[in-house]
């Protein structure tokens, strides 16, 4: 007569049963949970290398010498989510999406799109941040969005000679460009989506407390940098700026997103 199990060793075989396969379930779970937020952390990854990538070829150009550089400074840097921008000239060689027109200086701006709107903290994750090069082609005769009919000379010549506060042009070059995929239009100056609290702030060179260097960032006030002796307002370049932003990945898994920073000189 063949011996069965007692319902005792059935329990116990079914417990065993039971906790191997909750403890493959939560391996299983943490093994995805895993696998999701290497991916994710692989997508900001990349755009971060965009973002940087793209700051450092453009300040490799800068016209720090015969032209200057704007940071408009949104936001209270207490509340988490600032919004700042900057506007500046540089060489390189650069041409329109067409292909048509090209030229070897541009006035740059970087900063966030004007939609979503950049001051909604819940909005990080759809956040747009846009790069605007606008060449400076004399030949032309017509401006877009992509290039406007004047030589730098001509636009320090014909902007600058004024007090900026009042200048209506300085307002248009720092205005936040809307880039939306309704307009295709807007969609060259879109850079990367994702990108909340974007903020700016300089220093100068042996400018330190305790061996520490102090980034300066003035609170919801216009700043303008130039090495152009014959406007008193303009003030010495900085020697290197600083880029702190929150990247979001596309699928929203990192809820919080990471936080970065990337400095870049102004090689004076």
């Amino acid at each position: 007569m063949k011996k069965g199990f007692t319902i005792t060793e059935l329990l116990v075989a079914m417990g065993l049963l039971a906790a191997v396969l909750a403890a493959s379930t939560m391996i299983f779970h943490y093994a995805i949970e895993a696998q999701r937020t290497a991916m994710a952390t692989a997508d900001i990854m990349r755009t971060l290398r965009t973002i940087t990538d793209q700051l450092n070829a453009d300040f490799a150009g800068l016209r720090s010498s015969d032209a200057p550089m704007i940071i408009k400074f949104h936001g209270d840097p207490n509340d988490s989510n600032e919004t700042d921008s900057i506007v500046f000239f540089a060489n390189g060689d650069f041409q329109d999406s067409n292909g048509v027109v090209r030229g070897d200086v541009a006035r740059i701006y970087y900063g966030q799109s004007k939609s979503p709107d950049p001051n909604n903290p819940n909005l990080g994750k759809q956040k747009i941040l846009a790069r605007k090069p606008v060449i400076l082609e004399p030949n032309q005769t017509v401006s877009t969005n992509e290039y406007e009919p004047n030589s730098l000379s001509q636009l320090v010549n014909r902007y600058l000679a004024v007090d900026p506060n009042t200048n209506g042009n300085i307002a248009k070059w720092i205005a936040r460009p809307d880039v939306n995929s309704t307009n295709a239009g807007s969609i060259p100056m879109y850079l990367a989506k994702g990108v909340d609290d974007f903020s700016i702030r300089y220093c100068y060179r042996n400018d330190t407390t305790g061996g520490l260097i102090n980034w300066h960032r003035p609170v919801n006030e216009k700043r303008y940098f130039g090495l152009l002796p014959r406007y008193s307002y303009f003030k010495k370049y900085p020697d290197s700026i600083k880029f702190t932003f929150t990247l979001y990945d596309s699928k929203g898994i990192l809820k919080t997103g990471r936080r970065f920073e990337h400095i870049v000189y102004t090689r004076n």
